[in-house]
């Protein structure tokens, strides 16, 4: 048997987690976020939290209710290197865990690079594109996309769902960098 098998799916359910509500680390962001996307016009955003963190405090602000109500805020760690972002329906995967690194390529072969995206902050915004975004949350993500930490990403209409894909996590290392972020569509 190989030593490094090629993963015969981009991401196995099984080792699914749910992401975490963000009203335990922020009591005063207002609101759960939800785990649900519902793609609409075909493309969703993903972007680094720091690029549009000023824009949700306060917490009732045009911007803020707008992520709240659409989109997904996902922790992570720092990156400063980006990922790909890979997509093979049913799933779109960034694949943050530190052991695949060696294992990259097998996870190339399997799902589409459908860009790249790094995070500064150690977490992501998760936002599909409509047309009813605010114009000061559309111009900071536009800014994201020029300075390359945030992707626009044309993947079927849908509803999708956010998980952790953890994996067996080293005596002395930290859990979350041993997972990936995964969305999957219902």
């Amino acid at each position: 048997m190989p030593k490094n098998p090629k993963p015969l799916a981009l991401a196995n359910p099984k080792r699914f987690r749910t992401i975490q509500d963000l009203t335990h680390m922020r009591p005063d962001c207002g609101a759960s976020i939800d785990d649900i996307i519902i793609i609409d016009n075909e493309l969703l955003q993903i972007v680094d939290l720091v690029y549009i963190g000023d824009t949700l405090n306060p917490y009732n602000s045009l911007s803020a209710s707008y992520v709240r109500t659409h989109g997904v805020i996902v922790g992570s760690y720092r990156r400063d290197v980006a990922c790909p972002v890979l997509w093979n329906p049913p799933f779109l995967m960034l694949p943050l865990s530190y052991h695949l690194k060696e294992k990259l390529v097998a996870y190339k072969d399997i799902g589409k690079v459908v860009g790249n995206v790094s995070c500064h902050s150690g977490s992501f915004l998760l936002l599909p594109v409509r047309k009813d975004i605010p114009s000061p949350l559309g111009a900071l993500m536009d800014e994201a996309f020029k300075k390359e930490t945030g992707v626009k990403i044309k993947i079927p209409n849908g509803t999708y769902r956010v998980f952790y894909e953890q994996f067996e996590v080293p005596k002395g290392s930290k859990q979350e960098f041993y997972q990936n972020i995964v969305i999957q569509e219902q």
